[in-house]
């Protein structure tokens, strides 16, 4: 991501998916969402085709697997921001392309995705450095505020790249157990970094 920021700046962005179709389901409308994601396949060289809310509905008129072979073979990836999580497994088990989830009531990872690029590109510690060069298990991110899709993919993003992370929250607003455990596996796997989920300010 450094280094096609650093491209765009140069005006000399890779066409790395020229002639590349995404197909942009969504379920409920997002101005930054569609943007970001058009703007990102049109200087790429892509083309994003937009199905917008009420458009097409997913195993209504047609079977979900129907809908989505067709897309699969007509494009060349798929985003789908849809209102239930199942909705992207689903589409995930029929076609034979990537689906990125675009954000569903579990979690949001693009948004956290770019959160944490940017943390790292203006936090003091880090933004001078590559990324191979900085020290993640020195690096705590505290979440305060109820459980949600974006609190999700913080802790899990940051648990997988070996950093720290805190939610701060009342405890009946708190993130469920099986949300920490993934961040606890997480954890293991990066061989650093630590979870905690506190009511304490």
């Amino acid at each position: 991501m450094k280094m096609l920021k650093e491209a765009r700046y140069c005006g000399a962005v890779p066409e790395l998916l020229k002639n590349k179709t995404l197909a942009m389901i969504f379920e409920e409308p997002s101005t930054r969402t569609r943007v970001s994601f058009e703007a990102a396949m049109t200087l790429l060289g892509g083309h994003a085709q937009y199905l917008k809310p009420g458009e097409l509905h997913l195993g209504v008129r047609e079977s979900l697997y129907d809908t989505t072979k067709v897309l699969s073979h007509m494009c060349d990836g798929i985003m789908c921001r849809a209102l239930k999580h199942e909705t992207v497994l689903n589409l995930a088990k029929y076609v034979d392309v990537p689906v990125l989830n675009g954000l569903t009531d579990y979690n949001h990872p693009t948004q956290a995705i770019c959160d944490v690029f940017t943390m790292l590109e203006y936090m003091p510690a880090t933004k001078n450095l590559e990324y191979e060069d900085i020290k993640f298990e020195d690096i705590k991110v505290v979440f305060i505020g109820d459980r949600t899709n974006v609190c999700s993919s913080t802790m899990h993003i940051t648990t997988k790249l070996g950093m720290n992370f805190v939610h701060i929250s009342p405890k009946r607003y708190q993130n469920p157990q099986e949300w920490v455990d993934i961040a606890n596996e997480n954890i293991k796997q990066a061989n650093s970094g630590s979870v905690l989920v506190t009511d304490d300010l």
